[in-house]
């Protein structure tokens, strides 16, 4: 079955397997430990503390579950923002997988209050995951090629590519810089 908070794709099992401990929280622990793991992902990190003491009074005891317990609920808020799924849609596919409606609505409320937030939050993000410092290139005429010093986490590699590579780089940079402007301009008047 496919659900639309999951981007019209299958449910993972980890996720189904991890709905069960959330339906046995109360309805109002769900949507307290929900709200710590929304304010958390806007403004990490996110405060254990108070989760470990709200699941200490839970049927739940394990560390292990409350952290399944919290990446499932990641999965599902950040699935529901990047998928933009509505919310209403949400509620519904939650029941389906067998989450009880006053577990869902629950969900559902917090997700309300903070997807905006958690939207930014994730585009300012994406794309992100090794930030080029710096880079140099110059020409090797012994070689017939162009050496690349490219600065990435504080490590600098050095690359050669030959006349051929360069000019295939080139083209591919002119074809897609016009999508990266149009992005930079579509997420410019989001945020």
């Amino acid at each position: 079955m496919k659900f639309r908070f999951c981007g019209n794709s299958d449910c993972p099992d980890w996720v189904l397997a991890i709905i069960i401990n959330l339906s046995k929280l109360s309805s109002v622990k769900l949507k307290l430990l929900t709200q710590i793991v929304a304010e958390g992902m806007i403004e990490p990190p996110l405060e254990i503390d108070k989760a470990v003491k709200l699941f200490s009074e839970s049927k739940l005891e394990s560390d292990l579950e409350l952290k399944a317990c919290i990446a499932c609920l990641q999965f599902i808020i950040s699935s529901t923002c990047k998928f933009q799924c509505e919310t209403s849609a949400l509620l519904s596919e939650l029941q389906q997988l067998g989450l009880p409606r006053e577990h869902s609505s629950a969900i559902k409320k917090v997700i309300d209050d903070k997807q905006d937030s958690i939207t930014k939050k994730l585009k300012a993000s994406g794309l992100k995951v090794n930030a080029l410092q710096s880079f140099k290139a110059k020409v090797d005429k012994e070689r017939n090629c162009a050496i690349l010093d490219i600065q990435v986490n504080d490590q600098t590699q050095q690359c050669a590519l030959t006349e051929h590579t360069v000019r295939v780089l080139l083209e591919n940079l002119k074809e897609v810089r016009p999508q990266m402007e149009e992005l930079n301009r579509h997420n410019q008047k989001i945020l």
